[in-house]
């Protein structure tokens, strides 16, 4: 007798980037349809409520909507000045790859 020999019922899964792509490709669509949703209906307030935007030209970042806050915090410091923005974006991260992941298994 060489100690315990059963096994634990724990479930692991390994899905590799797969979650963290299909979550970057998510938000980068978001971002566009906002984009294109804010040059064309600039007053609109569900526009504005996806997301407003500032900047010039090519470089163009969230400042406000829904859109911002699926941003991640750009500092340690934007952290603790606008906490609530950085808890959205960490619960968002989290749930949406942890989504993608089970889905991910679920059709492969």
């Amino acid at each position: 007798y060489r100690g315990q020999h059963s096994s634990y019922p724990i479930k692991l899964f390994f899905t590799s980037i797969i979650p963290i792509i299909l979550q970057s490709a998510l938000v980068s669509n978001i971002y566009f349809i906002s984009q294109i949703l804010t040059s064309k209906f600039a007053g609109n307030i569900f526009v504005s409520f996806i997301g407003a935007w500032a900047g010039s030209g090519y470089h163009k970042y969230p400042i406000g909507g829904l859109c911002y806050y699926l941003s991640p915090p750009e500092t340690i410091s934007h952290i603790f000045s606008d906490p609530i923005h950085a808890i959205v974006y960490f619960f968002f991260m989290l749930g949406s790859c942890a989504f993608l992941s089970k889905t991910w298994i679920d059709v492969s």
